[in-house]
Order: C-alpha cells, then structure tokens, then sequence
C-alpha cells in the first residue's frame, strides 16, 4: 500500500537524521580522537566516602575544601545527604574531618568558592540543589580554626540551572548556570544543536542579575587573583571564556575565548596565577560513564599561564584513560601537588608535580 511506502521512508529518513545527529554529537565531544595517557609525575588515589565534584584550597592554612555528596546515588534518584570535607594538606597522610559546623537541610552541594572578608574572617560558598526545594547559593563562614557556620542562604529565579560560584565580596558573587532550557525542546537544542543558553548572573548583595549570556552550558567559572577578569569554561563549547570585570558595577565584557579542543569544567587559579581547567575529552564516554559505573570517562588537566602570549600559554598536564579516575571534574593545586575531584568516583588523585 502506498500509505505503508510512505511510513516506511519517513521512518528511514528519521533514523538517517538520528544517525547523523549521533554522529556529529559524538565528533564534537572528541570521540574519535586517539589519546595518548601521561601524567605529570607520581599521582596516587585517596579513598574517600562520596565524590567530590569541585575542590577549593585555603593556601594560607594548607586545606582543601571537597564538595562531597554520592553523586551517582543521586543520578539514580536516591536519597544523598551532601557536606563539606577539609583535606589536610599539611600530613603526608591527608586526613579528612567535617569541615561545616552544620549543613543546611537538604544540602546537595555543588560548585564552591572562597572568599577572604577585609575583617580576617573566611566565607565558603556552594551551590546546592535541595531535593524539592529551589536551588540555592549556601553561604558559610569562619572566623578561626573552628568549623565553617551557615549564616546565608541565597535562592532567586535565576539561579536556573546553577553549578559553579565565584564570591567576590561577603555577599557579592558570580554564577554559572549550565542550562537555561525552559522545555525538553530547548534542552534539546542546548545538548544536541549546541544552542548557547546558559547565562553568568551577578548577585550584588541584595539583588541578582544576568551579566553574560549565549554561553553553550557554563560549567565552570573563577576570579583572577587582582579581581580584573572573569573565566567561564563552556563544556558544549570546548573552550573558556575571559571577561574583563568592572568592581563597581559586576557588569561583565568578553575579551577572548581560550581554546582547549575539549569539555571544559571546573577552574581553579593557583598562587602564582595560573589557571587549572577540568576537562572531557570525550564527553560520549561521560554519558556511558554516568550510565554505567563501570565504564571509564577519560580525565584530562590543563594548565592555562596568564603570561604567556597566545595558545603557546596552554599546556595539558595529565591525560588519564579513566582506569585512575573517571569523569575528573575539577583540578586544584597547592606548592607541587595537584588535587583533582570527579563527579562520580569516591576518590581523588592526589599527583606530585616536578
């Protein structure tokens, strides 16, 4: 029948379109690329009870603070109880211990940030995403060796999809939200058209705002040490985007794109100014990844230097296939050693530098 010929096309044009869709999603994430694995020296795997997606350290006291919260319990929709860990840093052994004095209910932390006030005292920030309940920017403080106290909670519509935070005062900061689909069509056209929706908002203490937009899911973001310049990695689009930052307003202006040729996530500065990216060489293997724990998400670190002109400024410094950690989220370092978090994995790398 006629009506049976025409089915039978329409049915083979859309699995062609499908086909080719998959295709491109799987060229653009790096799938067809031949790694070569290296690392920048010995790197060793620290146990630990849940994964920590973002890492920030405290170089004047030689602790990292983990986000730590059973990410894949919480893929899979159980029930996850997130807090804050400090790493010594100090001991060879690197012990951990509770770094909140309490969490606030419902606390799925995120992205992190810290922030010294003029007073001496130290504000952590976290994104959070409470079962039910609007996400929300979490705001913590401390004011000696004593454990991090709640004393905010910031939460605003557009606070859409938040994952990464960057403070920039006591209440003042900047947020990443990787999505800004409203519908299942729009998250479409964000993971598969790589329409950029995601947007930076800027919270100025009282009110919250978008500063940046067009950005293909912003994942991660950070402050240089002066305050000047703003970078935003864009997952969707393999890159990092600099902004030049006017102090008095938050207002934000692009200045270039830093190239990586793959999925940028969380950043991190070091002391001497240089910034460490995240990345996914191959996000089709992260799908897998996420689906099945057993299936390795390569990991990948990179070492952005201010100083140098150009692409010549950016260097990969690890390369790992997922057998040592999968799905590496987050780079950090402090002296000669690199800490780097995952999404998934219940450990970190902690790898000594030359």
């Amino acid at each position: 029948m006629i009506w049976l010929k025409r089915a039978g096309w329409a049915l083979a044009v859309l699995c062609g379109l499908c086909a080719i869709v998959l295709l491109d999603f799987m060229r653009h994430g790096g799938q067809f690329r031949t790694l070569k694995a290296h690392a920048p020296g010995v790197c060793t795997a620290v146990p630990l009870e849940a994964s920590a997606e973002d890492i920030q350290i405290n170089r004047a006291r030689g602790i990292a603070y983990l986000s730590m919260l059973d990410r894949r319990a919480a893929m899979q929709g159980g029930s996850a109880r997130g807090t804050i860990l400090a790493l010594d840093l100090n001991d060879p052994a690197l012990p951990v211990t509770l770094a909140l004095a309490r969490a606030p209910e419902g606390f799925h932390p995120h992205g992190l940030s810290l922030y010294r006030v003029g007073d001496g005292s130290l504000r952590l920030f976290a994104v959070s995403h409470p079962q039910g309940a609007p996400h929300t920017i979490e705001i913590f403080e401390q004011t000696s060796d004593e454990p991090f106290r709640p004393v905010a909670t910031i939460t605003d519509p557009l606070l859409v999809a938040p994952n990464a935070v960057a403070a920039v005062g006591a209440r003042q900061f900047y947020v990443a939200n990787d999505s800004g689909a409203h519908n299942l069509w729009q998250r479409f056209s964000e993971l598969v058209l790589r329409q950029g929706r995601s947007q930076i908002t800027y919270f100025d203490g009282q009110t919250m705002r978008v500063v940046a937009t067009d950005l293909q899911s912003a994942t991660g973001i950070a402050i240089s040490g002066d305050g000047m310049r703003v970078f935003v990695s864009e997952t969707l689009g393999r890159r990092v985007r600099v902004y030049a930052r006017n102090a008095g307003t938050g207002e934000l202006r692009f200045v270039e794109s830093i190239e990586l040729g793959s999925a940028a996530d969380n950043l991190n500065f070091d002391a001497d100014g240089n910034l460490w990216i995240a990345a996914h060489p191959k996000t089709f293997e992260l799908v897998r990844h996420f689906m099945s724990a057993s299936h390795p998400s390569p990991t990948q670190i990179f070492k952005w230097s201010p100083r140098a002109a150009g692409s010549g400024g950016l260097d990969e410094v690890l390369l790992d296939d997922g057998r040592a950690l999968s799905a590496g989220s987050v780079g950090a370092v402090l002296g000669k050693r690199l800490l780097i978090g995952s999404i998934t994995e219940r450990k970190l790398l902690a790898c000594r530098l030359p």
